[in-house]
């Protein structure tokens, strides 16, 4: 009787390899036969997490789940469709789905500005060069604050605390690109994808004490790579340089001397409309295509001193003086006319300037706090005004102007109105913003986003015509555990906010929803190389370590990133958040 052999692992494991050959090459492929576009057909019909799986299975998958078609109608049903829903008459089939066109072409919200890329897509008419995938990417970041984090260094020591106004720096980010301006390096652009200074110029203050203390952006011709920049100066006086990415040039346009009127606290810019707001809410009109424009004669010291303002610009060595002279889109302008002024004596700051283009008229919003017997209310007044291609010489460009108020706020040191008789308001509760009052306003219409001091925020919705205009009840908007130092917000109601102390950035996305929510932005750090400043430059973070004396001041986002000016120990950077 023979005795029968143990099979072993091995020739099991063989077995199994070749029954399975075997069936591979018996058995019909029925996948590698089919084109490309039957079998994007049959991934548009797997949820995300099955089209996510199907990547790694070959060459030829891992390049059809990523196609843009795929992407692009996830997207559509994730984050369009949903705001579509928001449409009276959506719904009951007056604007159905199939009704709703996707627009290629750049879109400009009734503010003025440009729809971006987490909303619509920017340039040609071609739909095959857009990365949807990359786009669904970027909002789903958004949606759940995953982002990465660097710190871009703006200056090292002060000799001065940075709280001083010869020190303080301002910041203003649109496109990619963050503008930063201050009395000591002058005037900056960074581009925050590479992190590398674009284009520098100092301001030349004759006077040491003509520090900046406002900013503004025009990017109407942002298409041409062209950014116009607006300063206010403590001194009373402003002043306008344009930026040119491509030439990675800031050149300057006009100057204005100082003024008796005091320190500028505001200003918007949107050309040939400059409103400036001075620290005692004197609100002040121009236009820089006025009945003057030609007219040298009328203005021969504003005209001198910017005439020797780019002559010292262009004696600078390398500096090409032709690029100021024969470049239209550089060309220096000339003094502003004063369309109008407005003193009020009973508003104080905070305060908000705005200026959006319409269809037929362009809108110039004034937002101010102003004390009440209960507390505090906020108002808004818009003057709208004729655009240039449709205005008459004997008339004006003022053609109405409107006002609305919000309701009484209750002083944030007390939860109940107070019960004071006296018809005049204590020295204090006037004077003490930080207390009795908002921190600080912003104003993107229709949004109207107020700052407090007990940690939250309040959101008004603003509605305009040609008749009306009105402001809704305020909803308060909770989340933050510690003092809020800024927060910006666009037309689509995306807002950011960030705590003045520790790491606490929260976004909110407020269109359509009666009570805000907001998700908190969880950084990671960026594995990054810096060899310039050496291995102690703190370009490298670690984004989970916060000292205390850190202080976040500013904040300001785009599509891609939320930027936040920090100081710490006498150093000031820009926080780079990147969501992509």
């Amino acid at each position: 009787m023979t005795c029968k052999r143990k099979r072993l692992e091995t020739d099991i494991a063989s077995r199994v390899a070749i029954s399975k050959r075997s069936r591979h090459t018996t058995e019909a492929d029925l996948l590698s036969p089919l084109s490309d576009e039957l079998l994007i057909r049959i991934l548009t019909l797997l949820p995300l997490p099955d089209l996510l799986n199907t990547a790694p299975v070959s060459q030829r998958f891992y390049h059809l789940s990523g196609d843009s078609q795929l992407w692009k109608r996830l997207y559509y049903s994730r984050f369009v469709l949903p705001r579509a829903l928001r449409i009276p008459g959506f719904r009951d089939g007056s604007a159905r789905e199939g009704k709703l066109h996707y627009s290629s072409r750049k879109a400009v919200w009734a503010d003025g500005r440009r729809g971006g890329w987490a909303d619509i897509h920017i340039g040609d008419l071609d739909d095959s060069s857009r990365d949807w995938k990359k786009q669904y990417k970027l909002r789903h970041n958004w949606s759940k604050g995953k982002c990465a984090v660097e710190e871009l260094q703006l200056r090292q020591e002060l000799p001065l605390p940075a709280t001083s106004l010869s020190h303080k720096v301002l910041v203003k980010v649109t496109e990619g690109i963050a503008i930063t301006v201050d009395a000591t390096t002058g005037l900056r652009a960074w581009d925050l994808k590479t992190k590398q200074l674009l284009a520098q110029i100092s301001l030349r203050e004759v006077d040491s004490g003509a520090a900046p203390s406002c900013i503004a952006i025009d990017d109407q011709k942002i298409h041409q790579q062209i950014l116009e920049i607006a300063i206010g100066f403590v001194d009373g006086g402003f002043g306008v340089w344009a930026l040119d990415v491509k030439e990675k040039k800031i050149l300057p346009r006009y100057r204005h001397k100082k003024s008796s009127n005091g320190e500028l606290v505001g200003i918007a810019f949107s050309y040939p409309y400059l409103l400036t707001a001075t620290k005692s809410v004197l609100i002040s009109m121009y236009t820089f295509d006025g009945p003057n424009k030609m007219d040298l004669s009328s203005t021969p010291e504003s005209t001198r001193e910017v005439n020797d303002y780019v002559r010292d610009v262009e004696n600078k060595p390398g500096q090409d003086s032709r690029r100021i002279e024969q470049d239209p889109k550089m060309v220096t302008l000339q003094a502003p006319y004063l369309l109008t002024s407005l003193k009020s004596h009973t508003s104080r700051t905070p305060l908000a300037l705005s200026i959006r283009k319409t269809t037929s008229s362009i809108i110039a919003s004034i937002v101010y706090t102003f004390s009440t017997l209960q507390g505090w209310s906020l108002g808004i007044q818009d003057l709208h005004l004729r655009p240039p291609t449709s205005r008459s010489k004997h008339t004006s460009d003022i053609i109405t102007t409107r006002l609305a108020y919000t309701l009484p706020v209750w002083n944030s040191s007390s939860h109940f109105p107070s019960t004071s008789t006296s018809p005049a308001l204590p020295s204090s509760h006037q004077d003490n913003g930080a207390i009795h009052g908002p921190i600080n306003l912003c104003y993107t219409h229709p949004y109207l986003l107020a700052t407090l001091p007990d940690n939250t925020l309040i959101l008004y919705l603003c509605t305009s015509n040609a008749t009306s205009l009105s402001i809704s009840p305020g909803i308060r908007l909770w989340g933050h555990t510690s003092g809020i130092s800024d927060a910006e917000i666009t037309a689509r109601g995306k807002a950011v906010s960030v705590s003045s102390r520790g790491e606490e950035i929260r976004v909110w996305e407020l269109e359509g929803r009666a009570h805000g929510k907001s998700i908190e932005v969880r950084p990671t750090t960026r594995p990054t190389t810096n060899d310039k400043e050496g291995t102690d430059d703190p370009a490298i973070i670690d984004a989970t370590t916060v000292e205390w004396d850190d202080r976040r001041n500013w904040v300001g986002f785009d599509d891609e990133m939320v930027i936040v000016l920090k100081e710490s120990r006498g150093r000031e950077s820009l926080m780079v958040y990147d969501f992509t």
